[in-house]
């Protein structure tokens, strides 16, 4: 794993409100209950950006949908309060809030990702099975241990903040929200990010088994209705009371993942997870 310090983007999950029921959704959005959703709140979201006075890299705003935030022309006001635009990404898909918010967002953001979840990417992109936790895929403790240390994800994408504090990853943050963990690191500490692998495996050991994203296996299109859970997660999501795992819309994988497939798969170098975006000349996220 690497550095929180060493990421390339934090995001910023400023709200849980979105219009979509991605099954790929990193932030598990379509399983949250009613009193799961929040809007962040601007005070906190003030302490966040006063706690990021030093983070040396770019900040993103994300969701949900950000721009479904009631209150998203207050927050991009704090936001210029802190930092120059060149500081700020927006990641998006709402095309109406868009054009709406469209000269608040070209005051406030230098970098913008929109997807706008089309018919197009359903019928190419991929993604990686989330709700296949690698604990129950993978039987071999060291190789498990081995595959999370080596997450692509971890490598590839960000650190992340919710209203419940800092994490050291975005799926460990949205982890915590959904099966109602113990919250992440004071935000209010502008030393909080500043951490090396050994200091956040507080949070490694208690969300990354629960996780598939490190596990070498089959990517799916985005287009698929039925979600892949391995048994014993998705019985903790229903004992939460969570949203959409009714029998249409899940599907139980209790296989196990053989180390031999494990390496196989390495080695053939065709599973490259962060290549999702199958609509796009180059292939990249």
């Amino acid at each position: 794993m690497k550095p929180i310090f060493s990421a390339w983007n934090m995001q910023l999950d400023v709200t849980s409100l979105c219009d979509k029921h991605c099954i790929y959704c990193s932030r598990y959005n379509q399983h949250l209950r009613p009193d799961q959703r929040y809007n962040m709140d601007l005070d906190y979201f003030d302490s966040v950006l006063t706690g990021l006075k030093n983070w040396p890299a770019v900040i993103g705003i994300i969701g949900g949908e950000p721009l479904l935030h009631p209150q998203f022309i207050e927050i991009c006001d704090i936001m210029q309060k802190h930092f120059p635009k060149e500081k700020y990404q927006l990641f998006t898909s709402h095309k109406v809030n868009f054009e709406k918010y469209r000269k608040k967002i070209d005051e406030t953001f230098a970098y913008l990702a929109y997807n706008e979840h089309n018919e197009q990417q359903k019928e190419l992109c991929k993604f990686q099975p989330l709700t296949v936790a690698i604990e129950e895929a993978v039987k071999d403790e060291n190789l498990r241990k081995s595959l999370i240390n080596d997450c692509w994800l971890q490598q590839r994408w960000c650190p992340s903040v919710n209203n419940k504090g800092g994490f050291f990853c975005e799926v460990a943050a949205a982890m915590d929200t959904i099966l109602e963990g113990p919250g992440g690191y004071d935000i209010t500490d502008q030393n909080w990010w500043n951490k090396n692998p050994e200091q956040f495996q507080d949070q490694v050991d208690r969300y990354c088994h629960k996780c598939g994203m490190a596990i070498p296996m089959e990517r799916e299109l985005i287009k698929n209705t039925k979600e892949k859970f391995t048994p014993k997660l998705l019985q903790e999501f229903k004992d939460k009371g969570l949203k959409r795992l009714s029998e249409n819309e899940v599907e139980v994988f209790d296989k196990e993942i053989t180390k031999k497939q494990i390496v196989d798969k390495l080695n053939s170098g065709e599973w490259q997870p962060w290549k999702n975006r199958g609509d796009l000349p180059n292939g990249e996220a």
